[in-house]
Parts: structure tokens; C-alpha cells; sequence
């Protein structure tokens, strides 16, 4: 095997969850995915084993921007379009609460999004989470500490 293949072996599923963390759609985040070990063969120099992770996620956050920022020119499909039936499984008290968590994280900032992605999913270090958002260690630990504040209280109001 080679150095891009173990990368990939050891940190695709990782990516993918980030991925689907920030963007809400599976087919979205295996775009992104691809697209960041695309860049990764195509561009990125020599990495080491210790930071490749942060890197790959820095890669995948960043792919993530620049299609919201050519998504803000699209125009939204008209309201009146019939919605396709929706198959509700499993109790629906946990399905309340899991779309309420969702809801809550589409609320947060991209910034504060990810920071709690790459905190609570992927246990990265502040100091991993600082370096592959490009902000300050003060700063991740601020965005983490929001964003937990902020799904908090999305629970206790959906529980009222």
C-alpha cells in the first residue's frame, strides 16, 4: 500500500462524518470527501503522519465554504412543488429530539459547527481543532463552549 492509500484507509470515515456534520447530506459530504483526497493527490505537499488529520479536515472545511459560497447564487426550487412522503421509523419522542438537534446544529455558525464537529465527533484537541480551523486555541475552546451552550438550549425549550 501506498502513503495516499493508508491515508485514506485510516481517515475517510472520519472525514465523511465531519462532512455530513457540517453540510446535513450524505451524498453532499461523500462529494466532499472525494473532492479533498482529489486535492490532496493533485496538490498537497508531504504530510506527516501526526497531522494529516487536521490537515484532511482543514481540506474538507474549506471545500465545504467555497461551495456555499457558489451555492448563495443558486435559486431555491418554488414552494409550490408537491414535498415526496416521508417514512417516520422508530420512536417518535428520539425522532423529535434528533430533528431538534439537528435544527439546532443547521442554527450554529459554519465557525462554531465545526469546532463542536471536530471536538465531540472526531475528539480532536483544541489545539488540532485551532489548527485546522486557522483560529487561536482561546478561539476553538470560545466555539465549542457556544455551541454546546446553544444545542443545550435548544433541548431544554424543545422539552417545555
Amino acid at each position: 500500500m501506498n502513503d495516499f492509500e493508508i491515508l485514506y484507509r485510516q481517515h475517510a470515515a472520519e472525514l465523511l462524518r465531519f462532512a455530513w456534520g457540517l453540510c446535513g447530506d450524505r451524498s453532499t459530504a461523500e462529494d466532499l470527501v472525494s473532492e479533498t483526497f482529489v486535492r490532496l493527490l493533485v496538490r498537497a505537499p508531504r504530510i506527516e503522519t501526526r497531522t494529516a488529520l487536521a490537515y484532511l479536515l482543514a481540506v474538507v472545511r474549506n471545500t465545504y465554504l467555497t461551495g456555499q459560497r457558489r451555492r448563495r447564487r443558486e435559486v431555491p426550487l418554488d414552494e409550490d412543488l408537491p414535498s415526496p412522503a416521508r417514512d417516520l421509523c422508530g420512536d417518535l419522542d428520539q425522532q423529535t429530539r434528533l430533528e431538534t438537534v439537528l435544527r439546532a446544529l443547521d442554527d450554529l455558525s459554519e465557525g462554531e459547527r465545526a469546532a463542536l464537529l471536530l471536538r465531540v465527533d472526531h475528539n480532536l484537541s483544541y489545539e488540532d481543532i485551532a489548527a485546522a480551523l486557522a483560529i487561536s486555541i482561546a478561539a476553538a475552546k470560545v466555539r465549542v463552549h457556544r455551541a454546546r451552550l446553544r444545542l443545550a438550549s435548544a433541548l431544554d425549550e424543545q422539552g417545555r
